[in-house]
């Protein structure tokens, strides 16, 4: 019994030698666990934040790219200015969607994250219509500029609140880390106390009973002891390294410029990093040149002075090398290295680690570190040093987007001025082009295609006794007398139809007193770019006197012939009287012409100076306009030659008398030659020439105008072949020359045969082959003055064959015959 209550009571002390350090061992763990779960949390919850900053970094750059790559494409309408735009339009959303559920336990910043898509959703609807109004050439209004420029500044502060707030909730975070930090280390210092004393005392009180029992247990208390500790101690220092990290973080967000961003990472990356020379050098990999951006050297002068100029290959020989970290722990035991490599060890340092800067997979530069102890830099440094060149790089290239920002901020400013001044100017020389219009002697006008009258000037208002707003609330058929109508209707549709050009009539108005006017009307089409017609332009002349002139003619000359007999005397006054009519008729056609042609040399000349000196400055629309201003006004200038030109065969008195025809064709080709050398015409004409009886000017102005002719009218890919001959015939028992101009041009139908010879008369557009429609007009009216006659033969697609027949001149006795065969027979 005396054996059994010992070995109890051995067991039971060794029961309590054994269960007490497992239960203060259990405290201990139980305790220690619940600490560094909280402590695990704190850190998981600040690396959540860094991950939403840096998650709005990416959104704050994708933002950036839309308006830079939208604002590119304003200014340069290149659609490859576009590609920043579409590519950051197709992730920001996402990016949005994906920092929205990052802070998904955060309602504010949630509303924060809906607000900025909002917006971002009205400036996108806003630049989709500028994108497809700056494809049409259309100007972008200024207040479009302000509100979209209001949009991007809402969302930058929608940003930079939403990182102010994850900012702060990373202090808060890091904060309580580092709270849990220390209250992990004091606990487990303060239970390895307890426990050690509680486990000393009771060691003392069982030491001579269990000694060799509890010298175990003490034993495994202390390694447990030292293990808590070593714990405690390297959570220390992941809390410093954090904290060191959002140090470096906030100290890169709060610069914007590249060097002293730089110094500010590298000195508070030296905090966590055992290195003495630490140095960032940034790539330009177009040119295959570094340059040093900043540094920071413990033990003296910088081995790569800030600003120094280097190759890329003299960091690493092979490019595809600078994509990776190289830590080389021994640079005394190495062979020969990169050039930056060999400065450093020639500089007594003995490791070295150089981690690259990307964003996205793009090489920005490199951020190099040395010490002058080997294998200075564990894997923490390292992982520390990767992370900082991150955020380095990302830094960086925000701020070189933010410099090319501002950059293109004061470009568009720049270009805004000038636009306003051209604007200006614009609407000065509109003024001038209204008081030409305005002033003109007489009366202008611009029809729409269904009559209505679009724009008038004074002169018209004068004519009709209309004000400009009452005509402007009519059609051109209203005022209109019925009689003369259809006509007038039947030109204007043939000029919808791009049968003819333009067209001229006599017809009366009915003016706004109810009493008859007549004027002279001269109507040409303008139309759009696609061809459509856009607007009638409509010169109306007053010529009532003229009228009354030609009644008061035509009553003489019926006087005259019922007189004829018995009153000589007063035929002649009155043909004296008739005489000077048409002096004054001659005098008003000049007046006439010189007052057409006078507003006409002004639009000319004041268009032409617009062109000149404004045209840098104005877009192709604007100098479309003025081209067409100033090709209009040529052609009117010379659809009013050729109208006098016509006139003045009407009037002028005519003395036939021979002519040589080999005088008249010599003389024809003489003014026609540069016309033939551009062309490249080939024109043969048949030897000797016979003589005719005619007026020389004239019928030199009628050969011009066939030759001419002959040269236009031909295929663009046809070399234009023409042949003068002329042969004899008998006709009203009187001998007869017929001269014959034959092309291989583009043929006439026999349809149009006789029409051709009509005024404006046209078969083809101005845009396909230029000219008034008057020319043959003025070869008949020519030629029934001399008293011959004119006509052609002709196939569509197979050429002309014009001839004009005068009679001829009679020969001297001895006078030789001339040949009257062509040069070539035509094979038409």
């Amino acid at each position: 019994m005396s054996v059994t209550i010992p070995h109890i009571r051995f067991r039971r002390r060794l029961i309590r030698a054994i269960a007490l350090p497992v239960v203060l061992l259990l405290l201990l763990s139980g305790v220690s666990i619940w600490q560094i779960t909280r402590l695990l949390a704190a850190l998981e919850s600040v690396d959540r934040t860094s991950r939403v900053i840096s998650q709005a970094n990416v959104a704050q750059k994708l933002v950036l790219d839309l308006e830079t790559g939208f604002r590119g494409y304003l200014l340069t309408g290149q659609p490859e200015f576009l590609a920043p735009y579409e590519q950051a339009s197709t992730l920001v959303e996402p990016n949005l969607e994906e920092l929205k559920a990052l802070v998904a336990d955060n309602p504010s910043q949630v509303q924060r994250i809906v607000e900025l898509t909002s917006t971002l959703q009205q400036w996108k609807q806003q630049v989709r219509p500028a994108i497809a109004r700056r494809q049409q050439g259309e100007v972008e209004p200024l207040s479009n500029h302000r509100r979209r420029k209001q949009l991007i500044d809402r969302m930058r502060q929608q940003i930079a609140s939403f990182v102010a707030t994850e900012e702060q909730l990373r202090n808060q975070r890091s904060q309580r880390a580092q709270a849990a930090t220390e209250s992990v280390i004091l606990t487990s210092v303060l239970l390895a106390l307890g426990i050690g004393v509680i486990l000393a005392y009771f060691i003392y009180r069982q030491i001579l009973q269990v000694s060799q029992v509890y010298e175990g247990a003490l034993q495994t208390a202390q390694t447990r002891t030292q293990e808590a500790e070593q714990s405690a101690i390297s959570l220390q220092r992941s809390a410093q390294r954090l904290a060191a990290l959002h140090d470096i973080d906030r100290a890169i967000l709060a610069t914007e410029l590249n060097k002293p961003l730089t110094d500010s990472a590298l000195s508070q990356m030296g905090q966590v990093v055992p290195y003495q020379e630490a140095f960032v050098a940034v790539f330009d990999l177009e040119v295959a040149t570094a340059e040093v951006l900043a540094g920071q050297c413990q033990t003296g002068e910088l081995t790569l002075p800030v600003g120094t100029k280097l190759a890329i290959a003299d960091f690493a020989p092979d490019q595809r090398l600078l994509h990776e970290v190289r830590y080389l722990p021994n640079l005394s035991a190495m062979e020969a290295g990169s050039p930056v490599v060999e400065r450093l060890r020639s500089q007594g340092f003995l490791s070295c680690l150089r981690v690259p800067l990307l964003v996205d997979n793009t090489l920005v530069g490199e951020l190099n570190l040395a010490s002058v102890e080997p294998a200075a830099f564990d894997a923490e440094a390292q992982d520390i040093a990767l992370e900082v060149a991150n955020q380095l790089a990302i830094a960086l290239q925000q701020s070189h987007l933010r410099q090319q920002l501002q950059a293109t901020n004061r470009q568009l400013q720049h270009e805004l001025q000038e636009r306003l001044q051209t604007e200006m100017e614009l609407r000065e020389q509109e003024q001038l082009f209204r008081s030409t219009f305005n002033q003109a002697a007489v009366g202008i006008a611009h029809v729409s295609s269904d009559g209505r009258w679009l724009r008038v000037n004074q002169k018209l208002s004068q004519i009709v006794g209309y004000t400009r707003d009452e005509l402007l609330q009519q059609t051109f058929q209203d005022i209109t007398y019925p009689e003369d109508l259809d006509i007038d209707l039947a030109y204007f549709h043939q000029m919808l139809a791009n049968e003819i050009q333009t067209y001229s009539m006599e017809k009366r108005y009915i003016r706004k007193d109810h009493s008859l006017i007549w004027i002279n009307l001269t109507v040409s089409l303008v139309r759009k770019a696609n061809g459509e017609p856009n607007y009638f332009i409509s010169v109306v002349e007053d010529i009532s006197e003229r009228q009354a002139a030609l009644r008061e003619r035509k009553q003489a000359e019926d006087a005259l012939q019922q007189l004829n007999d018995t009153l000589e005397q007063r035929v002649e006054e009155r043909t004296a009287q008739l005489a000077e009519i048409n002096q004054e008729l001659e005098a008003f056609t000049y007046s006439v012409s010189h007052d057409l042609r006078a507003p006409l040399r002004t639009m000319q000349g004041f268009a032409q100076a617009l062109l000149e000196d404004c045209g840098e400055r104005l877009d192709d629309f604007c100098q479309s306009y003025i081209d067409s201003i100033i090709d209009d006004a040529v052609q009117m200038n010379g659809l009013i030659s050729d109208l006098l030109d016509y006139s003045r065969l009407t009037r002028t008195q005519v003395h036939l008398q021979p002519t040589e025809l080999d005088d008249v064709v010599a003389e024809t080709l003489k003014q026609l030659g540069a016309q033939i050398e551009e062309k490249q015409a080939q024109i043969n004409v048949a030897a000797s020439l016979p003589r005719v009886m005619a007026h020389r000017s004239t019928l030199i102005q009628v050969v011009i105008n066939l030759v001419g002719n002959a040269i236009k009218f031909v295929k663009p890919t046809t070399q234009p072949q023409i042949d003068i001959f002329a042969e004899e015939t008998y006709q009203d028992e009187g001998r007869w020359i017929r001269l014959w101009i034959v092309d291989n041009g583009i043929g006439i139908a026999p349809e149009h045969q006789e029409r051709i010879f009509r005024v404006f008369e046209r078969l083809h557009g101005a845009e396909s082959y230029p000219g008034t429609g008057i020319g043959l007009a003025i070869v008949r009216k020519g030629l029934e003055r001399m008293g011959g006659q004119a006509g052609v033969e002709s196939q569509l697609g197979h050429g002309s064959r014009f001839w004009i027949a005068l009679p001829g001149a009679v020969l001297a006795l001895k006078e030789d015959t001339h040949d009257l065969t062509p040069p070539n027979t035509p094979d038409r």
